[in-house]
């Protein structure tokens, strides 16, 4: 399981060419065939989930425990500087280099540095471009703790326009368990349903987020010992100008992907 130390070539999935930014890779371990049926399927919507997008949603939307740092102050949802703006900032204060150095390591170190904005400098070198397909990656260590979950991404298509509510959007999140006795990883789905995410927005994003406990409630202890995620979308709305198929080409419509920008699971241990 090393899909974290996973190297690529140069400035791959980086360059000025939108077409050409796509991150589509599935770890061979998430091939046809070593995938079990899914078990389980939960459903996140704007109710029992999530959906953070300013400093009044950090505090009004995350719990108490998770909304301040060890000061007691609240987190800024702008300052995401690595490092710099630890304990201050929400994405740095929360980002899973910070809980274990093994995720520091491969191209998708970057959805694990704590940065959770476009920072208008090094653009496409701080985001995963996906294509409705996703990825799959398996992680070095397994999951043994978890409390919740956030990811922050945009919408952005080839165009210029303004998408002034948002696209809206279905999100498929899986973690997957490995079963010794089938050889197989077994999917546990969460899909966020319908939410509306900033598409075009320049530097802001959304992020995007669920407490295990609330979602799962008797089946919490269902995920430890996950070893694997994955990551796809669909479109929740029909939209006469955007295909998320990137090898749609005959349609004339514009080529529309998600920017992920940053996977959390704060206060979770790895072993």
């Amino acid at each position: 399981m090393r899909d974290v130390q996973e190297l690529y070539d140069g400035h791959a999935y980086d360059t000025g060419d939108f077409m050409q930014n796509y991150y589509p890779v599935w770890n061979d371990g998430l091939a046809a065939g070593r995938i079990g049926e899914v078990a389980k399927t939960y459903q996140i919507t704007t109710t029992n989930g999530f959906q953070i997008e300013s400093d009044d949603d950090i505090e009004n939307k995350l719990r108490p425990t998770d909304s301040k740092n060890t000061d007691g102050d609240y987190y800024s949802f702008t300052s995401d500087t690595p490092h710099d703006d630890a304990e201050y900032g929400y994405g740095p204060s929360n980002n899973l280099i910070a809980i274990d150095e093994v995720f520091a390591k491969g191209f998708l170190s970057r959805l694990y540095d704590g940065r959770i904005h476009c920072d208008g400098v090094t653009y496409a070198q701080t985001r995963v471009q996906i294509d409705q397909g996703g990825y799959g990656t398996l992680f070095e260590k397994e999951l043994t703790s978890y409390r919740y979950f956030a990811i922050s991404l945009k919408g952005a298509d080839e165009s210029e326009r303004s998408y002034a509510g948002g696209i809206d959007v279905n999100l498929d999140v899986t973690f997957y368990v490995y079963d010794y006795d089938d050889n197989l990883y077994i999917p546990y789905l969460f899909r966020f349903q319908n939410f509306a995410i900033m598409t075009n927005s320049g530097m802001r994003t959304t992020v995007l987020g669920f407490y295990f406990d609330l979602i799962m409630g008797e089946d919490i202890a269902l995920l430890r010992r996950a070893s694997a995620m994955s990551v796809t979308f669909s479109l929740a709305a029909e939209y006469d100008d955007i295909t998320i198929d990137r090898n749609d080409i005959a349609s004339g419509k514009d080529h529309f992907s998600l920017m992920l920008y940053e996977i959390l699971l704060p206060h979770s241990t790895w072993n």
